[in-house]
């Protein structure tokens, strides 16, 4: 978040940000960035008086988006005027960096553990009060890391160090500083985790506070995967197929293979179990429909192609969904009242298409998707229009 140029004033001369927050005159207050000649912190005014107070501010003052701001800009000012070499070791955090500036102006040696151990060098400045001294900066940050780590959490150790310098990704948010407490005093929760060579914060915030996913055993590979966007769809497509097992389970009032999936390594033993039970499944609801409502849809209004087939069928339908592992079963009961007609698509490429009709009788394509609702290419969405509509 950036603080716009018309609630900040940077002045040159002291090399001072003065900040203005909030509108209200009974709860609008200043606080006041000190200059990196002055070790940097925060003062914050109360009753006409600076009051130093690092729990005042928390807001970014070096960042990409900050580097992107007009020169002119106050915050961009204030940053410029700061040692390039302060403002490389404050761009990791995103939190508590007026705080973080003031223990390196205090104490430059502590800018080494913020290259080499940064989370401990982040987790120590929480540490401190709001208007630590130079000596109460210098003291925490000389301690051994380990007696740093102790005043932190009730367990230290080496080993817990050493977890800690595995961790990738991490927030440096101060919403996560009470799980991370939690995290490194829970003994067994760590022995299962700890031997990984990596590991990767996001991921294991959700194995620590959902402890089933971290159960699965095609899922513990996630924890040291490089992509937190690729470790998270593939857990979300895995606990998908896992929620689609026990509830067609349940419709099905077959037992639930619980066990069974947790001991399975890898997400296509799942999908295969997934589609065997859908097919089950599909095969009770075809019954079903067909004996309440018939097997046949009315005839297609729109002429088919080789590569575009009218699908006539409940039993065809509910294939179609399990073959494009989509929802298109959803459809039965609207094409079973000529609501809606359902097409396999050949090409350009693998789809199935809804058409739906209109309340003034004309046709219109409702929907094209592909395997597992892929989004069908603009090409193909032309194609389509341009040889039934």
């Amino acid at each position: 978040m950036i603080i716009d140029p018309e609630y900040c004033e940077f002045d040159p001369v002291s090399q001072r940000l003065t900040v203005s927050l909030g509108l209200a005159p009974e709860g609008g207050f200043q606080v006041r960035l000190r200059s990196w000649s002055e070790c940097g912190g925060v003062e914050i005014k109360e009753g006409g008086r600076w009051t130093r107070n690092d729990d005042a501010f928390d807001f970014p003052i070096v960042s990409a988006d900050v580097c992107d701001l007009e020169p002119t800009h106050p915050v961009r000012a204030y940053h410029d005027a700061l040692p390039a070499d302060v403002t490389k070791v404050l761009r990791q955090f995103s939190s508590q960096q007026c705080r973080l500036l003031h223990v390196v102006g205090q104490f430059p040696e502590s800018a080494e553990m913020a290259g080499s151990a940064p989370i401990l060098f982040w987790l120590a400045s929480n540490m401190l009060g709001p208007a630590p001294s130079k000596a109460d900066v210098r003291r925490l940050y000389t301690r051994r890391r380990v007696s740093i780590l102790e005043s932190f959490c009730a367990a230290s150790s080496r080993s817990h160090l050493k977890f800690l310098s595995k961790i990738c990704e991490f927030s440096y948010l101060r919403k996560d500083l009470e799980l991370l407490r939690r995290i490194l005093n829970d003994g067994e929760f760590l022995k299962k985790v700890r031997h990984y060579r990596q590991i990767n914060w996001p991921v294991l915030k959700v194995f620590y506070t959902q402890r089933y996913v971290m159960d699965l055993g095609c899922a513990k590979d996630c924890l040291a995967a490089d992509s937190c966007r690729d470790a998270f769809r593939y857990l979300y497509k895995v606990c998908r197929d896992i929620r689609d097992i026990r509830m067609m389970c349940k419709m099905l009032e077959c037992e639930n293979p619980e066990s069974k999936l947790f001991a399975m390594k890898s997400a296509f033993q799942i999908r295969d179990l997934h589609d065997k039970i859908a097919r089950d499944l599909s095969k009770k609801e075809k019954e079903t429909i067909i004996a309440h409502y018939g097997e046949n849809f009315p005839p297609s209004p729109l002429k088919e192609t080789k590569d575009i087939e009218y699908i006539s069928n409940v039993g065809d339908l509910l294939e179609e969904g399990l073959v494009m592992r989509h929802c298109v079963g959803e459809f039965v009961y609207q094409a079973l009242r000529g609501d809606v007609f359902i097409y396999r698509v050949y090409a350009p490429e693998r789809a199935t298409m809804a058409v739906q009709r209109s309340v003034d009788g004309a046709f219109r394509i409702e929907q094209v998707k592909l395997c597992r609702n892929g989004k069908a290419s603009e090409e193909t969405w032309e194609v389509l229009r341009d040889r039934l509509l």
